[in-house]
């Protein structure tokens, strides 16, 4: 894990779309990036860290900043294990290995490419908080709902982002030893995002998802009143497979 001495709130990656953004987003992970070291995160610019690679390497794919030619490769099957190795690999595993937090920028950029939602659903998956914001009005028509249940928290605007994380306990995005979100006696909600007093003893075991009494009963409430979905899913085909092959045997006779 990398860790600047400098900013010890946590390591905090920058999602959002590049390949049909403007400047390939790098204008708002500037701004967000100068934001949060003021708030004492270190942020991973995924855009600063692509131009300090060229400098040194070489372009990896492409020859312009428009992404969307790849006037480099020789063959489609070059340019699919490019992206492969030095962009998705590369991407999820510094989400995976070297961030405590994931800030999501959904725009129009990132509505029409795939990585911002991919590399979401990699920080969920891994139990790494993600704040997303959008500047769309209507979340219900233009924000994924999929996307949204992934987020940890959600924000209409960055200054109330910017708030939020100015407010959250020092280093709490940061795993303790057993593996959760924690500073002294407080823990992060994964659900919500609130930063919650656990009283006594702290967990001295993974706890994961580790939620606030308010969503446990909350989820109490809503995911008993319901048959697990998968289960329904998994029930019916093998159900459909067992009279398809009764069916079969019977004509088989």
């Amino acid at each position: 894990m990398i860790r600047h001495p400098l900013f010890q709130r946590g390591n905090i990656y920058l999602s959002g779309g590049m390949q049909f953004a403007e400047n390939l987003g790098a204008g708002w992970r500037e701004n967000t990036s100068e934001k949060l070291r003021s708030l004492g995160y270190f942020p991973l610019d995924i855009c600063a860290l692509d131009r300090a690679y060229a400098v040194k390497n070489g372009e990896l794919l492409y020859q312009s900043t428009d992404i969307t030619r790849a006037v480099s490769v020789a063959t489609e099957l070059q340019a699919k294990s490019n992206i492969r190795k030095h962009f998705i690999r590369a991407d999820l595993d510094l989400i995976e290995y070297d961030s405590d937090g994931v800030v999501v920028f959904y725009d129009e950029g990132a509505r029409r490419g795939a990585g911002t939602i991919s590399e979401c659903q990699h920080a969920f998956n891994r139990d790494i908080p993600i704040f997303l914001i959008s500047e769309y009005e209507d979340w219900t028509d233009e924000v994924p709902g999929w996307l949204q249940a992934l987020a940890t928290r959600s924000f209409t605007d960055w200054n109330s982002l910017y708030d939020y994380l100015a407010e959250l306990p020092e280093r709490i995005l940061i795993k303790d030893r057993y593996g959760n979100r924690h500073a002294e006696q407080q823990y992060l909600c994964s659900l919500c995002g609130t930063a919650f007093l656990k009283n006594k003893h702290q967990f001295v075991s993974k706890v994961s998802p580790l939620y606030c009494s308010p969503c446990v009963d909350l989820i109490t409430k809503t995911w008993e009143k319901l048959e697990d979905r998968y289960e329904f899913f998994v029930d019916m085909i093998e159900h459909q497979a067992l009279e398809e092959m009764t069916k079969q045997r019977m004509l088989d006779l």
